[in-house]
């Protein structure tokens, strides 16, 4: 992570939990326990199978899918985009460029309340998407210079872009000088060439599989309650659109390098990884690098074991399926980790912002705001926030996981399937406390 960024990850401490961490951990086990009792007693058959239900909003359907919006929230993408590579390319190597703050904050962590509260809305405003579709309305193959086949796009699902968020990750976790411009060029460089290259190439299909935080911000907002039922934007329950709507194929390993990467940041701020590091003769990049991996490869291994318990089903389909429900997990972690950096580091994006190249500028009046520090002044309310995110998180989880379970598990084994998930789901929840709040 961004040196600069690292001391907002953990303003709440295991000193500022109301009771003793064990005690925590304990008390969160027991809870993912006890709720899954409750709901193989109460819940015993599929409740939200089928399509998605909810409140069709006509009104808000029009205003949405008007042309004017549409093209109101790709301009703003693109003079986002435009900005920000401003200060990129012709800003000031310091600390005081926004590219830094958007990157590591507004476009990682951002994206998740945004996609949240508004759904899907980064699709639409996503600039290399829109400069993908200006240049098929410029002459290029409507389905790119070498199109694909629906099988290929069908085996490609969101593989690709698992790869660009561990790029990503590695960037922001790993990466030597991540906080100087010429580094996060490169990087920017790569992103654009792959994903609008790759769009020319393919079609704007490939955008949807390849692009990080276009992927990111969609599977985020499967948890929103704006969805669209038969074509229509609707008010739903956003855990039977969770449990209702389709996982494209790499779902699972999307979850798995996001989960992987956010609890390998917690885990580099334990005293025995800070030890360990420092007392060995080998590189911090490649001790880095490996944890990452490992990290995210013990996700995915443990969640496909825990998987692997509900049947002999194709196994991708059933990973796939299921990593609907640790889609709330990954956003519990979010929250939990990253809540204090978007506060504050959010803000001060916003005030750099108005002065990309370092000139004086105050161009969106926010040169000469200040940074309001709203409730991280009282470290115990971010500790409770942290410890509800991530045990609220699993709690949505389990319950997606039992619905989901529901329909493909005989009714014999309806229990005792998805007793190794539900294990699984535990660990996490105890591995995530202990390394947000250990020492």
């Amino acid at each position: 992570m961004n040196p600069l960024l690292v001391p907002l990850h953990g303003l709440g401490s295991r000193q500022d939990l109301p009771l003793p961490l064990p005690l925590a951990v304990t008390g969160a086990a027991l809870v993912l326990v006890l709720s899954f009792a409750v709901l193989a007693l109460a819940w015993r058959e599929p409740r939200w199978d089928g399509v998605p239900g909810g409140r069709v909003l006509p009104g808000l359907t029009r205003v949405v899918d008007a042309r004017w919006t549409r093209i109101a929230l790709a301009a703003i993408g693109l003079f986002a985009f435009a900005w920000v590579g401003m200060a990129l390319w012709a800003g000031q190597d310091r600390v005081t460029n926004p590219v830094f703050g958007f990157a590591y904050v507004w476009m990682w962590v951002g994206l998740v309340p945004l996609s949240l509260l508004l759904g899907p809305i980064w699709r639409t405003a996503n600039p290399l998407r829109t400069l993908v579709l200006l240049a098929r309305r410029a002459g290029l193959p409507r389905d790119g210079v070498l199109p694909l086949t629906p099988p290929v796009w069908r085996r490609i699902g969101r593989y690709p872009a698992a790869v660009g968020l561990a790029a990503f990750t590695w960037l922001e976790l790993v990466q030597p000088d991540n906080n100087t411009l010429a580094v996060l060029r490169w990087w920017w460089l790569a992103w654009v060439v792959v994903v609008a290259g790759g769009g020319v190439l393919f079609g704007p299909r490939w955008v949807r599989s390849a692009d990080p935080f276009e992927a990111y911000a969609v599977l985020v907002s499967r948890a929103s309650p704006w969805q669209r039922v038969d074509g229509r934007v609707a008010l739903v329950n956003p855990l039977r659109h969770l449990s209702t709507s389709r996982s494209p194929s790499g779902t699972w390993a999307v979850v798995a390098v996001l989960l992987g990467g956010t609890a390998f940041d917690g885990f580099t701020g334990t005293s025995w990884w800070v030890r360990t590091v420092q007392s060995s003769d080998l590189p911090r990049v490649l001790w880095s690098t490996s944890g990452q991996l490992a990290m995210v490869a013990l996700v995915g291994l443990t969640f496909a074991l825990g998987v692997r318990g509900l049947g002999r089903l194709r196994q991708g389909a059933l990973l796939d399926l299921l990593a609907a429900s640790v889609i709330p997990i990954v956003i519990g972690y979010a929250i939990a980790h990253y809540l204090s950096l978007l506060v504050l580091e959010g803000q001060r994006t916003m005030i750099n912002l108005s002065d990309p190249l370092g000139w004086g500028w105050n161009a969106f009046g926010t040169a000469e705001l200040g940074i309001n520090q709203l409730w991280l002044d009282a470290p115990q309310a971010t500790a409770l926030i942290q410890l509800f995110a991530i045990v609220g998180g699993h709690l949505l989880g389990v319950l997606v996981a039992h619905e989901l379970s529901l329909r493909v598990l005989p009714a014999g084994r309806r229990v005792l399937g998805q007793v190794p998930l539900l294990v699984v789901m535990v660990g996490y929840t105890c591995g995530g406390l202990l390394l947000l709040f250990s020492p």
